[in-house]
């Protein structure tokens, strides 16, 4: 999306000279007495200070440009005093600051009684000009209304800022062309819209402290001739558009929770143009609108898994509606797999204290239906060294675990985007909670590798202080997904950077593929003194590939 009125905010007092210069008139009868007049104000910016302007943001150092200006009593914005300096007036100018929301400044949007106008006193007059004040710019997250789309129909518009609006109209060239035009008026052939409402306005502080309106639209379509092109809306801070069509687009997938969820597990796709999802298939696995949850707002499909697919059916994911469908690669590809407990089981390495190997219905994992999975469950009683490990190695004959082919992961994909990967169902445990020291020890050997080689360990933290017991967590919570959380009481994907080893840290995928590996190893440990319950399961282990 672009915004037509784009300014430059960042001022040097500087630039005041060279603004108030060329406000500057030469006018033999403007001896300061006469009635005041405001011709325009400017912004303390070298490269604007030839244009005046009737807008400004917040915060803004404006010079009020005009004539006989001189011994000012008071300057009003929105019929609010502000502070002006009388050191920098003059008779053709005055210097102010234009105040803030969060300063306790009100905005004429959300108070009518308001003016959009400077306003200043002299000894000898009063000088007005129309000036608005903005908010933060606006934005259109979603549209929502039911296809076909028809004059008549109800369209539903979701953003933030949506407030001040100038103007709302649909135009016959479509957003993607918007996005690649250069344009100062929006092009093509507009359909104004005059029928709409505001259904919600939630003005909030927001979290960089800036009060920000989280906004809801409602309009009736208009008669359309064309049946695609872009919603578009002018509010002062600004415009923006969003792709509008009679008819539904195919969807589009942005991110999924996981690439080889376990039976029980939620898979969670987001994306855009959810819209009337008729199936999600993978491989031999087919899912129908009755047995996954589609959000009101259309951007995110939830699924319980109930069934995978077989070994060799496809990799996969596809998304359907009426509008077409759209596609996820490398989805439930068992070539990942380094093992899984069942048919891609490896060898243990029976080193105790060995974790449990556990099938369906059990307390930790109650939607589990099939399937093995480990699970490590003790009481941490503190300055434990060496606790309970899931601890694979291929086979006794030293091999390496067949990797992922560079069609999977390219060659050139750097270890900062490899992930071990594995789906975790944390039941309880107390990891995270401020106070027990837990954490979670990793080790992949090389091919002749072993325990005692260092760079084959890496912890899921860094000591601060050893002999105290403190210490961070710079690769983020035990357990952590991709966003950083680590969920409790449901299955969801944990993934551990290859690169957090030392012994890829750097490197390639083709480095890894030659570097092998050989053994895999997950162990509780707890080197502080805070006891603390750990209750994990952990299934299909593997390695994969998140583009940034």
């Amino acid at each position: 999306m672009k915004n037509i009125f784009n300014m430059k905010w960042g001022m040097w007092m500087a630039a005041l000279l060279t603004v108030l210069s060329l406000g500057m008139v030469s006018c033999s009868d403007d001896d300061g007495s006469g009635q005041p007049e405001i011709t325009g104000v400017r912004v303390c910016d070298p490269e604007y200070a030839d244009s005046l302007f009737t807008k400004s943001a917040q915060g803004q150092t404006i010079a009020i440009i005009g004539k006989n200006l001189s011994n000012i009593r008071k300057v009003y914005i929105n019929d609010q005093e502000v502070y002006f300096s009388p050191t920098m007036n003059t008779d053709h100018s005055v210097i102010v600051k234009v105040p803030s929301e969060t300063d306790g400044f009100e905005l004429t949007a959300f108070n009518s009684e308001l003016k959009d106008e400077i306003r200043v006193e002299t000894s000898h007059g009063t000088a007005t000009y129309a000036f608005k004040v903005l908010g933060q710019a606006p934005s259109i997250s979603r549209i929502q209304a039911t296809y076909p789309r028809s004059t008549g129909d109800v369209l539903n518009i979701y953003g933030t800022n949506l407030y001040s609006i100038e103007s709302i109209y649909f135009t016959d060239v479509t957003a993607a062309a918007l996005d690649t035009l250069t344009w100062d008026e929006v092009p093509g052939n507009h359909v104004v819209v005059s029928d709409y409402t505001t259904v919600l306005a939630d003005r909030h502080l927001n979290s960089n402290q800036n009060y920000e309106v989280t906004s809801q639209l409602q309009l009736t379509i208009p008669e359309l001739s064309f049946d695609q092109g872009a919603l578009v809306i002018e509010c002062a801070a600004g415009t923006r558009y969003i792709a509008f069509s009679k008819l539904p687009s195919a969807p589009v997938i942005k991110s999924i929770s996981s690439d080889m969820p376990v039976l029980g597990e939620t898979l969670v796709i987001k994306g855009n143009e959810f819209i009337q999802v008729e199936s999600v298939t993978f491989g031999d696995v087919t899912y129908t609108a009755d047995e996954f949850t589609v959000a009101d707002s259309e951007d995110e499909i939830d699924i319980l898994i109930t069934k995978t697919p077989t070994e060799g059916s496809g990799t996969t994911l596809q998304v359907t509606t009426p509008g077409g469908s759209t596609t996820v690669a490398n989805f439930y590809d068992y070539s990942t797999l380094l093992f899984n407990f069942d048919d891609h089981y490896a060898t243990d390495n029976g080193w105790g204290p060995n974790c449990s190997f556990e099938s369906a219905n059990t307390e930790a994992a109650p939607y589990m239906s099939s399937g093995t999975y480990a699970r490590i469950t003790q009481r941490e009683s503190g300055a434990d060294w060496w606790g309970m490990m899931i601890f694979f190695r291929y086979d006794w004959g030293d091999n390496i675990f067949p990797l992922p082919g560079n069609d999977v992961i390219p060659d050139a994909t750097s270890t900062d985007d490899i992930y071990l990967a594995m789906e975790v169902y944390n039941n309880n445990s107390e990891y995270n909670n401020g106070t027990f020291g837990g954490y979670l020890r990793y080790n992949i050997w090389e091919i002749g590798g072993d325990t005692g080689n260092t760079s084959d360990q890496v912890d899921n933290f860094e000591w601060d202080d050893y002999d105290a017991g403190t210490f961070t967590n710079p690769l983020g919570p035990v357990l952590s997904d991709i966003n950083g959380k680590a969920p409790v009481g449901k299955w969801y994907r944990h993934v551990f950077k290859l690169s957090n080893f030392p012994l890829y840290a750097g490197l390639t995928y083709a480095d890894v593929q030659r570097i092998g590996i050989s053994n895999v190893r997950i162990q509780c440990i707890n080197q502080t003194n805070n006891p603390g319950d750990v209750d994990i399961c952990v299934d299909n282990v593997r390695l994969i590939y998140i583009k940034p």
